[in-house]
């Protein structure tokens, strides 16, 4: 029985990373796929392919994707926890994409990558910003097309979360 439930996470897993890859296409145009050292390392679950900025971008970010049938802050807190370890491991920006049941996407990022208002980096649950889709893509779209000096801004980001 342990056997199978941890079947039917790891498919419901698979299934949210999916349904959370279509709609980065959809909003930014760019697809993510499964990061192949997630299984091996333990590490972030998504990457994009390319490199054109919108793509350079969202990879400065690890993603974590979580879909269960309901999110709480006890939840959230326990992701994030897990995302900051892997995103540190890889030196990148972490990102909690989450969905509970009859929701929709939801993305945790630090507050430091979101604005130069917050240059410290405060680890934890309690130090993010919850951004809907619409949302974390015009900050993926916002940042990509800032000149590449403006990218030292979120790259600094990440660096600072990994120290």
């Amino acid at each position: 029985m342990n056997h199978k439930r941890r079947i039917d996470s790891r498919e419901k897993g698979a299934k949210g990373e999916l349904e959370f890859s279509r709609l980065i296409l959809e909003h930014l145009n760019v697809k993510l796929v499964r990061n192949l050292e997630q299984t091996r390392g333990g590490g972030h679950d998504l990457v994009a392919t390319g490199d054109d900025p919108v793509q350079a971008t969202l990879n400065l970010f690890a993603f974590e994707c979580k879909r269960y049938a309901a999110i709480t802050p006890a939840l959230l807190s326990k992701f994030w926890q897990q995302a900051e370890s892997q995103a540190r491991s890889v030196a990148k920006i972490p990102a909690l994409a989450y969905r509970g049941d009859r929701q929709a996407w939801r993305v945790l990022v630090p507050l430091n990558s979101i604005s130069e208002a917050f240059p410290e980096t405060w680890e934890g649950y309690e130090w993010t910003a919850e951004l809907s889709m619409e949302a974390f893509a015009a900050l993926v779209r916002e940042r990509a097309a800032l000149p590449m000096a403006g990218w030292e801004i979120i790259r600094a980001a990440a660096e600072s979360t990994n120290p």
